[in-house]
């Protein structure tokens, strides 16, 4: 099985601790974080064609791929690096490049299949981003409005009565709700004790 199936399936996952945010994009949105490798993150928006995979975006996109010798669908360097890394065999589960997918609401999720197996289209984003210890960390690139995930609810969501948009504050009683309902508890507690004369 894949690395990248492997490596979610056992390693927690964080959220980024800092993230920028991406240009808005009417192709699919492509992101390489070398993280401790060094370097910010670089965002491209490539237009798909038909039958492109997720390693033809990269490379649309100026990123190119070397694989694992004895696995050719796992990515063992971007651009290179790491430089040291030998692509005979898998790389260790500390020291890896982890690929990453949206859907449309910009959400990132663990991808569970490698990237010349899936299929990114158009408002989509497509990352990988470098690991180097145990804890898998989602991108830190916020695509947000780039793939159409609304900041804030659309207008049209809501009629123009302000009555009828969702309220932050819980909604206050009357004044005479409280003393009514102490009148009642004494009301009640003293039927009570008549009847039990």
């Amino acid at each position: 099985m894949a690395l990248a199936i492997l490596a979610g399936a056992t390693a927690p996952v964080v959220a980024p601790a800092s993230a920028s945010a991406a240009e808005a994009c009417d192709g699919v949105t492509v992101v390489v974080e070398p993280n401790a490798l060094g370097g910010e993150p670089e965002v491209t928006c490539v237009r798909p064609d038909e039958g492109d995979t997720g390693a033809d975006l990269f490379e649309k996109a100026g990123h190119p791929l070397t694989y694992v010798t004895s696995m050719p669908s796992v990515v063992c360097r971007i651009d290179g690096r790491p430089k040291t890394a030998g692509c005979a065999q898998m790389p260790p589960a500390d020291a890896y490049w982890s690929l990453w997918v949206t859907d449309d609401s910009g959400a990132w999720s663990y991808a569970s299949r490698n990237v010349t197996e899936i299929s990114v289209t158009s408002g989509q984003g497509v990352a990988f981003t470098w690991i180097d210890d145990d804890v898998v960390t989602a991108p830190a690139t916020v695509l947000g409005d780039a793939v159409g995930a609304p900041s804030s609810p659309s207008p049209e969501l809501f009629p123009e009565d302000s009555d009828s948009r969702p309220s932050a504050e819980p909604e206050q009683l009357p004044a005479w709700v409280a003393p009514a309902g102490i009148l009642a508890l004494f009301s009640v507690a003293g039927v009570v004790w008549w009847r039990r004369r």
